[in-house]
């Protein structure tokens, strides 16, 4: 019952079941494109750490290119998220482990800090981007915390205060 739903589910993303590993990339799109745009610099690494961390067929890469070359909906972003988590709580033997669920939003805000203009910079996390993670980690199920950038800045202006 459960497995049909995911599968009905993956149609609707245009993900065959067989390349669902392509939803572990959806976290970075998420974040790329939380701000309206997808930087070159997000693209390209976007596409190096699908090269190494994941063999995806040809189908999977025009799924990803797709997400790469317009946003998907917030309502796409929200049923992919949802798919992720259930194969990570599944009990089968998906390629999805829930240990895994940190590292995804850890690879998104990477992909954050991935600006042209301040390039692997905590501070380059923008407000979208920010609000991007903390969605992407309430729908894990992942325990966020803070992002680099937002403790840097809070530890900035706790120095300021005390000065």
């Amino acid at each position: 019952m459960e497995r049909d739903k995911l599968r009905d589910s993956l149609a609707r993303l245009g993900i065959a079941s067989e390349d669902y590993r392509v939803l572990k990339l959806l976290p970075l799109i998420y974040v790329a494109w939380s701000d309206g745009k997808m930087q070159s610099v997000q693209k390209e690494r976007i596409h190096l750490f699908a090269a190494r961390h994941y063999e995806l067929s040809a189908a999977a890469v025009a799924v990803l290119e797709g997400w790469l070359s317009r946003a998907p909906t917030q309502a796409y972003f929200a049923e992919g998220l949802s798919d992720i988590l259930f194969l990570a709580q599944a009990q089968d033997d998906m390629e999805v482990d829930f240990s895994e669920l940190p590292a995804l939003l850890a690879h998104a805000e990477r992909i954050a800090r991935s600006t042209a203009d301040a390039l692997d910079q905590p501070a380059a996390v923008s407000p979208e981007e920010e609000a991007a993670l903390g969605d992407i980690a309430r729908e894990l199920h992942v325990d966020h915390g803070k992002s680099w950038g937002a403790l840097l800045k809070e530890l900035r202006q706790s120095s300021l205060g005390q000065a």
